[in-house]
């Protein structure tokens, strides 16, 4: 087989792989990814909560931050106020955008401590989930003005929860740090590759995701 048919070949299997990772890192997962993270990796700050506790949870997170906010695209695209579910256009993107900041206001009401509820809350998910709202906030203002990376916003976000997370969690994350960072990289390089953004919106997702964590934890406690 000539080079030339190598070539092609190869290039296709690499944006089978760049969609596959899009798919498995899609922003509406950063929530659940982020809750596990808490949970797994601070397991003694949870005391006499049993994994019944966890599961709650990780429902509610679920339900919130990905089956409500993809319901709702799923019916816009059906009455055609979208084109896409990709959202390619900041026009497709301001409703969306509003739609799932007032799912992840929910979420984030449901887990601050002084709620009463028969689910025991959670500071740190409460946190996250504010840095989260912070994130679509940033991403709905830069979205006036140019497009954003939503997946590297995503990234960006959980490569800033897992710094933060080095401090409360019992275990040395130090690694696994590193590991998301490199896990940030391969989602921009696969949406560099399917072409679905610019080097400037990549970068841009990854600083407003970052952000939005580092204010979420390090200056909105002073506030709430």
């Amino acid at each position: 087989m000539s080079y030339r048919r190598i070539i092609p070949i190869y290039l296709l299997a690499m944006k089978d792989v760049a969609r596959f990772v899009s798919y498995i890192f899609h922003p509406l997962f950063f929530p659940t990814y982020g809750t596990l993270l808490i949970v797994g990796l601070n397991p003694n700050m949870f005391g006499p909560f049993r994994d019944k506790v966890h599961f709650a949870w990780l429902i509610i997170i679920i339900a919130l931050t990905i089956v409500f906010p993809l319901v709702w695209i799923l019916m816009m695209r059906g009455l055609q106020m979208i084109d896409s579910l990709q959202l390619r256009t900041s026009k497709e993107r301001i409703i969306p955008f509003v739609a799932t900041a007032t799912f992840y206001l929910w979420a984030t009401w449901m887990f601050k401590p002084t709620v009463t509820m028969k689910i025991p809350p959670n500071l740190l998910i409460f946190y996250m989930m504010l840095g989260a709202c912070f994130a679509i906030f940033e991403a709905f203002v830069i979205n006036v003005f140019a497009k954003v990376s939503l997946h590297t916003l995503a990234a960006g976000s959980l490569t800033g929860l897992t710094l933060i997370l080095i401090r409360y969690s019992t275990f040395d994350l130090r690694l696994m740090f590193v590991g998301v960072i490199l896990m940030a990289g391969v989602i921009g390089t696969a949406r560099l590759m399917l072409k679905a953004h610019t080097d400037k919106e990549v970068a841009l997702g990854y600083v407003a995701g970052f952000t939005a964590q580092f204010i979420s934890f390090s200056i909105a406690p002073h506030f709430f």
